[in-house]
């Protein structure tokens, strides 16, 4: 596909979507690279949660110019690059370019995110569980009918980072709001283009997970709309 195939957002590609569990051999892999973060982070880990605000824990990025924080531990660094690339071609849409993984925590009593779409309109990715999803810390995500008019659709790209659902919901018959609840080790392809938020985390334990984020344009000269740069800081508060 040419690039500008993948700029205008496609109702029937949002969502999440389960495909399928970490194979048994690969699971301690996510949980050694999990430990060996935390590790290095040190007090840096427990005062992070204790802001209580979903953040990215960024391992590796595409962008030499992003911020990541490096596995101490480098033969599992280059295992876990090369699962996340075998990952990346089995659970996505062909075409898809990884451009960084790493972990994601959502703290008990965190903050509720803005609605949005990550980055860009191009923008997946895969998702999974190391502790559980449940009703009270798991994802929400809109899915929209085929029908969503088109100037519904440019109103949503032309601001990703706080779309106005309200405007939208006024745009079209009705939208779906959904919660995907998921045992740890499943795994979940976010579609292109998914509005979601993080909740507010009311359950007993910190929700952490895997992530592996995924674009598809491979030259953004042709995107029309503002984008932040992809790349991030190493910990990213969402709410920031």
């Amino acid at each position: 596909m040419d690039d500008r195939d993948y700029v205008k957002l496609k109702p029937e590609l949002m969502g999440f979507r389960y495909v399928g569990t970490v194979p048994q051999e690969a699971r301690p892999l996510l949980t050694r690279a999990y430990e060996d973060l935390k590790r290095s982070m040190g007090t840096r880990w427990d005062e992070q949660i204790a802001e209580k605000e979903i953040c990215w824990m960024n391992v590796w990025q595409e962008d030499e110019e992003g911020d990541a924080m490096e596995l101490s531990d480098k033969a599992l660094a280059k295992e876990l690059h090369d699962w996340c690339l075998k990952a990346s071609g089995q659970f996505a849409e062909k075409g898809a370019i990884m451009d960084g993984y790493g972990f994601v925590v959502n703290p008990i009593g965190s903050k509720q995110q803005v609605w949005h779409v990550d980055y860009t309109t191009d923008a997946a990715a895969i998702w999974i569980p190391l502790t559980q999803f449940t009703d009270r810390n798991a994802t929400q995500f809109i899915t929209l009918p085929e029908t969503t008019p088109e100037e519904a659709l440019e109103k949503v790209a032309s601001n990703v980072d706080d779309v106005d659902v309200d405007a939208l919901a006024r745009s079209v018959d009705h939208f779906q709001v959904h919660q995907i609840v998921a045992k740890p080790m499943s795994v979940l392809y976010m579609g292109r283009g998914t509005i979601h938020r993080g909740i507010s985390n009311s359950g007993d334990d910190n929700r952490i997970s895997f992530y592996i984020s995924l674009h598809f344009i491979r030259d953004y000269a042709v995107y029309p709309y503002y984008a932040d740069e992809r790349s991030e800081k190493a910990v990213v508060n969402f709410n920031d």
